[in-house]
């Protein structure tokens, strides 16, 4: 049970972000390509008075990748989506995930916001860290691009009041 703790307080904890995301991407639209699911996705800040962006991570078959995507006009009242950048995510082991920009932070990028490919940890304060850290991305809105990164001076956290 200790074992499954961290990953399900994890995905908890990010009920908020990836709810607020589906609500704010629509329902009507549908994955980048056809027989993929959404596993998780966030919404994303992006420059003031610029398209709104988010990113989800989708599973294709076994495939698993994570697309950024930018607000290209609206359905109806839900807005329509179109994906600009995309990169494939393999994971090592399947306790490895993907830890979302709301508790990831890069000191080499401090302004930008993190993707990382990971483990969440446990630790004695009842706090999670990351560990295992084996990729990670950052959101560049300039370009419109997810750009690798180095793991170097990043961590992912989650505090227990969190």
């Amino acid at each position: 049970m200790s074992r499954s703790f961290p990953a399900i307080a994890a995905l908890l904890a990010l009920i908020p972000a990836a709810g607020h995301a589906s609500e704010a991407r629509g329902k009507s639209t549908p994955p980048a390509a056809k027989g993929c699911v959404e596993v998780s996705g966030t919404a994303l800040t992006g420059m003031a008075g610029g398209p709104a962006y988010s990113a989800a991570e989708l599973k294709c078959g076994t495939k698993l990748s994570l697309v950024l995507q930018r607000q290209t006009g609206r359905n109806g009242n839900l807005p329509a989506w179109s994906t600009i950048d995309e990169v494939a995510i393999v994971k090592p082991s399947p306790r490895h995930e993907l830890l979302q920009p709301s508790y990831c932070s890069s000191s080499l990028f401090p302004q930008d916001m993190v993707f990382a490919l990971g483990r969440m940890v446990e630790q004695p304060d009842g706090s999670y860290r990351s560990e295992s850290v084996v990729k990670a991305w950052r959101v560049d809105i300039k370009r419109e691009r997810l750009a690798a990164i180095p793991v170097d001076g990043l961590l992912c956290a989650l505090d227990p009041a969190d």
